[in-house]
């Protein structure tokens, strides 16, 4: 990651964090007023043409919105020591997997509301609708909407990314690679054929669950979303694909609340958007190129040493000089999963056993 590249993620990530700590604050203050009472809670998998639909009694809600808080509240906590990692190791040369966590975060989660805005304008010139979307929440009781505006960072992602992405990964490519609760809380898996198909699919049934109660025009946003948190979810877990869906989902909470602070951020956030929708446009070059190695460009991803004193050269030309998996004194190391088999491809590249990724090893 270059230095000007790194600045500009610093900078937006104090912003991403900030969105999530006023989305928090105002999801204590709507729980404790008692806003989100009185209603019942939506269950649903809709995965077109398959749509399901149940709705929890309102006995039982204040036991949902119970563990909706503390989900939350679990969330936060990881994303604060995620940041903390990033803070902490922004100015090493090379960032550690837990620094680079909150970086990837915040660069996606621009990058998601850059691609929102941008395809609402385009949507609204090609439609000529102020409304391109539609707004589904017209009409809706304010208790309803703000509870679903919580529900729904936590149930979808469940489903959407739980139980139509990591389940059927899981059992396909990693059932005797990661243990099994990583099927439905996510994180280590690698980026591959399999895991992108998948991603994909579960990435449409979540585009297509919003055609029920959105215009079409609403699809491609949400789409990307699903690819997005769907990312997030298979490289850190559902923690981070819970926290950028707070992120997106709350921020339309504060206008529910009757207070000239909550007015104030109203706007501050409707500002940071702005910002964020221009400061998106680097990042679709930055992803693309890697994507495609537009340019002829090497990855970042590169061999780690494993030993450089000259007494090891030695034992190295005797032990390990036949064994595909060391080169010249260093141990190639997956910069994805860490392990230390890999093939080489015709280009020079590594490509690791494990996970699929692709890497350059660098003396």
């Amino acid at each position: 990651m270059s230095i000007p590249r790194r600045v500009l993620t610093f900078i937006l990530s104090l912003s991403v964090l900030a969105i999530f700590l006023l989305n928090f604050a105002a999801m204590i203050i709507i729980t404790l007023s008692g806003a989100m009472s009185g209603t019942t809670v939506p269950f649903y998998v809709i995965a077109i043409p398959f749509v399901f639909v149940d709705m929890l009694s309102p006995h039982f809600e204040i036991y949902w919105l119970a563990l909706l808080v503390i989900v939350i509240s679990i969330v936060l906590i990881f994303i604060l020591k995620d940041f903390i990692f990033w803070t902490k190791d922004m100015a090493k040369k090379e960032l550690p997997k837990n620094s680079e966590r909150f970086a990837v975060f915040t660069e996606l989660i621009v990058l998601l509301i850059s691609f929102t805005y941008l395809s609402y304008f385009i949507s609204m010139a090609v439609t000529n609708s102020s409304q391109p979307f539609g707004n589904p929440t017209s009409g809706v009781p304010t208790n309803y909407l703000l509870l679903t505006l919580l529900h729904a960072p936590v149930w979808e992602e469940f489903v959407y990314r739980g139980i139509l992405l990591g389940i059927p990964l899981y059992l396909i490519s990693y059932r005797k690679k990661l243990p099994w609760y990583r099927a439905i809380v996510g994180g280590k898996f690698g980026i591959n054929g399999v895991s992108i198909t998948i991603l994909i699919i579960s990435a449409f049934f979540f585009g297509s669950a919003h055609l029920i109660s959105w215009e079409p025009a609403k699809f491609p946003s949400a789409f990307v979303a699903g690819l997005v948190l769907g990312y997030l979810f298979l490289r850190y877990g559902i923690y981070m694909s819970i926290a950028g869906h707070f992120i997106i989902d709350f921020m339309g909470s504060y206008s529910y609340i009757n207070s000239p602070f909550w007015g104030a951020m109203v706007v501050i956030s409707s500002l940071i958007m702005i910002v964020w929708f221009a400061a998106g446009f680097p990042y679709y070059w930055y992803y693309l190129r890697d994507m495609f190695y537009i340019g002829g460009r090497k990855t970042d991803y590169y061999a780690q040493p494993f030993f450089n004193n000259p007494q090891y050269q030695n034992y190295y030309q005797q032990q390990y000089q036949n064994q595909q998996n060391y080169v010249l004194g260093y141990k190639i190391i997956c910069p994805n999963c860490g392990y230390d088999q890999h093939r080489v491809l015709p280009d020079g590249r590594f490509q690791c056993l494990r996970c699929g990724t692709i890497f350059y090893y660098k003396k």
